[in-house]
């Protein structure tokens, strides 16, 4: 699987030296602002929304009609400050509020451990950018409600780092297991689980199933997982296991082999090797489908365990796969799991709007520097769970 390392914006407090940081690929532009010396238009804040429209240099200059690409493109890189007329016709035209391309003087940047894609090779540029923009967007965005509103965490979030302090990241995944007391059982709420140790987890309508999770982890910030909420839900488990695999065991220390890494952890975490040894030695799906209900991991995850731990055979696995590929599970799988529901990031808007629901749409969208139907597009989850637990409680 291939790596694209990104930046995250994260906020700072106004007083200090204001820092912003935006970075896709290996192309980076670092600003530091001091005092009243800060320019009033961010051209990276242009960028991300332009990326977020998922429009090219190309097409927003053709809807804006009044702009050269040539232009546009020295604003972008900074080397131009745009007139007021131009700034107001950005805005307009992107359907940003003109304060979202003020905010530079509420940024600064803070060292990123990692952050992996796990994506197909047929994703476009024009879709990771589309994707970047957002987790941006939501990352920046909770760096400044975290400012204001802060839970604690009741569970630890530990560093592992294989050959150091682990021999391997399924020994990782067993220590964590123990240090969060759950022995060798099934892992019932994972999201909830995960949340309770600091964790945002954040549903993304990334588009079809190109991306299916990202791992954000800063220094002063709280780490954020982003899941692809087209997914099935079995492999939005794995997909949740394996992006908390990056977030314990490449904080410190990215490596080539980050992505097996992370992948052995999730199968070690989400089924313990212990727990499960011995009970796969067949080639009945009906076998696999009833540890799929009992595990909450799919089919293919565990036709993949069976094999890794010795149950079965090379010849055994092609027999599963085969049957898998007959009756078409290995697109859609037979008895779904009931999805999970992050609910942190809404319990944190519940609290900046001091309970009162009726408030977190203006209220948020407006300290965002969003208009309110961009905000409840991207929170669309976590109004929902908002929604959910303010009736049940």
């Amino acid at each position: 699987m291939d790596l694209i390392l990104i930046s995250v914006i994260v906020s700072q407090k106004i007083d200090s030296p204001k820092y912003f940081h935006y970075l896709t690929g290996m192309n980076q532009k670092k600003f530091l602002f001091q005092g009243g010396d800060m320019p009033t238009f961010n051209p990276d804040m242009l960028r991300i929304a332009r990326d977020l429209r998922g429009m090219s240099q190309t097409e927003l200059v053709q809807k804006m009609g009044n702009i050269t690409q040539a232009a546009l493109s020295k604003i972008e890189k900074g080397d131009i400050k745009p007139s007021d007329e131009t700034k107001f016709n950005i805005a307009k035209t992107l359907n940003f509020p003109e304060r979202f391309f003020h905010q530079n003087d509420h940024f600064k940047v803070s060292p990123i451990s990692l952050h992996a894609y796990r994506k197909k090779a047929s994703t476009t540029a024009k879709i990771l950018n589309q994707i970047n923009a957002e987790m941006t967007i939501k990352a920046s965005n909770l760096d400044k409600l975290d400012l204001f509103c802060q839970l604690e965490a009741s569970l630890p979030l530990p560093s592992y780092q294989i050959h150091i302090n682990v021999s391997s990241a399924a020994e990782a995944a067993l220590k964590l297991r123990k240090e969060w007391n759950l022995g060798l059982n099934p892992i019932e709420d994972l999201t909830g689980l995960i949340e309770k140790a600091g964790v945002f987890i954040f549903y993304c309508n990334f588009e079809e199933d190109h991306i299916d999770g990202v791992s954000l982890q800063t220094q002063n910030s709280p780490p954020c997982i982003f899941l692809n909420a087209n997914q099935p839900n079995d492999r939005i488990r794995f997909t949740l296991a394996h992006e908390l695999g990056h977030l314990i065991l490449h904080k410190y220390a990215p490596s080539i082999d980050m992505e097996e890494e992370a992948n052995e952890f999730a199968a070690e975490f989400l089924i313990p090797t212990e727990a499960v040894q011995g009970q796969l030695q067949t080639t009945n799906l009906k076998t696999y489908a009833t540890h799929k209900l009992f595990w909450k991991v799919s089919m293919a995850a565990l036709i993949v365990k069976s094999k890794h731990i010795g149950d079965i055979s090379d010849r055994q696995s092609a027999t599963l796969w085969r049957q898998m590929s007959m009756y078409g599970y290995r697109k859609a799988e037979p008895y779904s799991l009931e999805r999970e529901h992050p609910q942190r990031f809404a319990k944190l808007m519940m609290d900046f709007c001091q309970g009162d629901k009726s408030k977190v749409i203006p209220d948020l969208s407006s300290f965002f520097n969003l208009y309110p139907e961009d905000f409840t597009q991207l929170y669309k989850a976590d109004l929902e769970e908002m929604e959910r637990f303010s009736m049940t409680s």
